[in-house]
């Protein structure tokens, strides 16, 4: 069996996020499974690069919106693979030639085949920005379940779809005006010409989950509208064929998208081909486009369709939805910053099967589930039985207990099905059984004692509970990759796969010397993940002149500096700027420079920063420091012949 499998391409405006994770996780696990099982598959994803969003967001970072992208393209890329996520042909874009000619043959096929049409349509129109405003740039009260501030398009609350022309009290995200309508030639796809077959096809067994089919049925009762799939410049995307002012909307050719990136990694055949299962991972916010549209444009183009849309739900932090107010919207980036991203991949396996219910993060079951079975349980049955097999068996193991081997291998071929079934919660269930069998016939041995065990005896034990430890690891490989890669090298293992991994460890072998595996999750540094929420910065890396001129960097002599009571990192510190006065700042520069050692420096100061209030009074601004590294930063001094106050240019 051949396999494609794609995520839901990011949007490439803002930082991914833990909720992006939860989706790239189950599906980069499950990929990872079917590879042990000897599956060709082939694993791609991109940023879905258009529409009005990233127009505007291009625009106000100073940069072509193809630049804009491309950079948002890097930073996704580089962000998976920090949590060991990589795609066929790397991490891709919707912003591609391919992907241009894939959107046009495909609407042209439709338009020929009659189930495109045009008509004049009202559309929301901002006076004051003077532009028509597609569906996220428009906010209002859903007309179906009134729910408040809710886009143009559909409803977070209810999950409603309507027209931005339906919501009440519409108003520009933009300007803040409230708009006006004004007509425009729209482009529609026919979805209705495919009810029949869209029913059929979402009522095929295995395709989507129960919850879906039963929730799609109000929609085809309801009657399936027309798609507008255009959208009025100005507009970052690919021009209609014939057009010169029109474009087709994003949610067109995002996942077109899905066959660009394959086309790119030289797969376009599994897009023809019947005997290739084509599974989509998407969130259950987006089922509308991924059930009903996607596959009626596939039906229309004569492309193979799915064979599962796996829908997930939304994540929780600590019961809650995250949120930045209260520091659990938490990006990847920060949380790699702080915590192993081996630790998330397991526990989200430990929450994640094919449901759509809601999973939660609470940072307290994190850290026990982590510590208490992966670490004590799993990682414990090869930490302490190597150091031992080195110390009294020159590393070599021994054969193996018949029974324990007996037991382990029946329930380890329980493991492959469930990986393909999406289940991975009841995969870490298996595992922690297994390594709990092993623990306790290694406790109840205690090779170590030797009043009790021959040291045959205690060879074989220690032999044993290293195997049942090596299966384990073996079966969680596809959930923690970087830990299954050291343990392979430990024992001098070929890499594991579900057929070998069950097979007995090499006798004549010495093994490597035991290398720590993995930290145990530390509560302070969750603490630490948890408040840090560095200041708002801009989605670019670049900003403009415009932006440079606008910080106010002065000289400023340091005439007092002391410890702040309570905090390992503050320095209170006095500054005379000149015809500025006397400003005070907390400076983050405790664990590098004494106090006083700073009492006479001549510093830089951005003395226009927004004053801040801290638990420990008002901070005015901030004192310039640069850094090889985060953890060695020292002072930028001003010229020796400035003068507190002068302007640094």
């Amino acid at each position: 069996m051949r396999y494609l499998v794609t995520p839901a391409l990011p949007y490439a405006n803002a930082h991914l996020h833990l909720g992006h994770l939860v989706e790239h996780v189950q599906v980069n696990t499950f990929v990872r499974a079917l590879r042990m099982a000897g599956e060709d598959v082939m694993y791609v994803c991109g940023a879905d690069s258009h529409g009005t969003p990233v127009e505007i967001a291009a625009q106000k970072a100073g940069l072509p919106p193809e630049q804009y992208v491309k950079n948002w393209q890097k930073i996704y890329e580089d962000t998976f693979k920090q949590f060991s996520i990589e795609f066929d042909n790397g991490f891709g874009s919707t912003h591609t030639e391919s992907n241009k000619k894939h959107a046009e043959q495909i609407f042209n096929k439709l338009n020929e085949a009659g189930h495109i049409t045009t008509r004049e349509i009202d559309q929301l129109f901002d006076p004051k920005a003077n532009r028509f405003l597609p569906d996220r740039l428009i906010k209002g009260q859903c007309p179906k379940c009134n729910a408040e501030d809710q886009y143009g398009d559909s409803c977070e609350k209810c999950g409603s779809t309507y027209r931005p022309t339906e919501l009440i009290n519409p108003v520009s995200t933009l300007s803040g005006e409230k708009p006006v309508l004004k007509s425009s030639k729209h482009y529609f796809f026919e979805l209705s010409h495919y009810a029949e077959k869209l029913k059929k096809w979402t009522q095929t067994p295995g395709v989507i989950q129960h919850e879906i089919q039963n929730s799609l049925q109000a929609w085809f009762k309801e009657g399936l509208r027309d798609w507008d799939i255009s959208r009025d410049a100005p507009y970052f995307g690919f021009l209609i064929p014939g057009e010169k002012d029109k474009y087709f909307y994003v949610w067109l050719d995002a996942p077109i998208g899905y066959i660009s990136l394959s086309d790119l990694a030289g797969g376009l055949d599994r897009w023809n081909d019947p005997d290739t299962k084509i599974v989509h991972f998407i969130g259950k916010d987006i089922t509308y486009f991924h059930t009903l549209f996607w596959p009626a444009m596939l039906m229309g183009a004569g492309f193979t369709l799915p064979s599962q849309i796996a829908i997930h739900g939304m994540l929780t932090i600590n019961g809650e939805k995250m949120s930045k107010s209260r520091g659990t919207f938490i990006s990847a980036k920060r949380y790699a910053k702080h915590l192993s991203p081996e630790a998330l991949r397991y526990y989200f396996a430990c929450k994640l099967s094919n449901s759509i219910e809601d999973i939660d993060l609470s940072f307290e079951d994190f850290t026990a589930r982590v510590n208490a079975d992966l670490v004590n349980k799993v990682i414990n049955l090869i930490s302490r039985t190597v150091p031992l097999l080195h110390r009294n068996y020159e590393g070599k193991p021994s054969k193996l207990n018949a029974d324990i081997v007996s037991q382990v291998s029946k329930l380890a071929h329980k493991i492959e099905p469930l990986y393909r079934a999406l289940d991975t919660a009841q995969v870490v269930r298996e595992v922690v059984h297994i390594a709990d069998i092993a623990n306790k016939y290694l406790q109840d041995n205690a090779p170590w004692d030797k009043n009790k065990n021959t040291p045959e005896q205690a060879h074989e034990q220690l032999s044993t509970a290293l195997w049942a430890g090596k299966v384990c690891i073996g079966l969680l490989k596809p959930i923690i990759p970087n830990i299954a890669s050291q343990a392979e090298s430990i024992l001098k293992l070929k890499p594991l796969d579900f057929k070998n991994l069950t097979n007995p460890l090499d006798t004549n072998q010495a093994l490597e010397k035991y290398q720590h595996l993995f930290q145990r999750i530390d509560p302070k540094k969750i603490t630490a993940m948890l408040n840090d929420t560095p200041a708002p910065q801009k989605d670019n890396s670049h900003i403009s002149i415009n932006d440079f001129v606008k910080v106010d960097l002065r000289a400023a002599k340091v005439i007092e500096a002391k410890d702040v009571e309570n905090s390992n990192k503050l320095i209170s510190v006095t500054l005379d700027v000149g015809p500025l006065g006397k400003r005070h700042v907390f400076s983050g520069l405790k664990p590098h420079i004494k106090p006083e050692e700073l009492v006479g420096k001549m510093v830089i100061l951005v003395a226009n920063l927004a004053p801040r209030k801290m638990k420990f009074g008002l901070s005015e601004g901030m004192i310039l420091a640069s850094a090889d590294t985060e953890d060695t930063p020292s002072l930028i001094h001003a010229s020796k012949q400035a003068k507190p106050g002068d302007k640094v240019t």
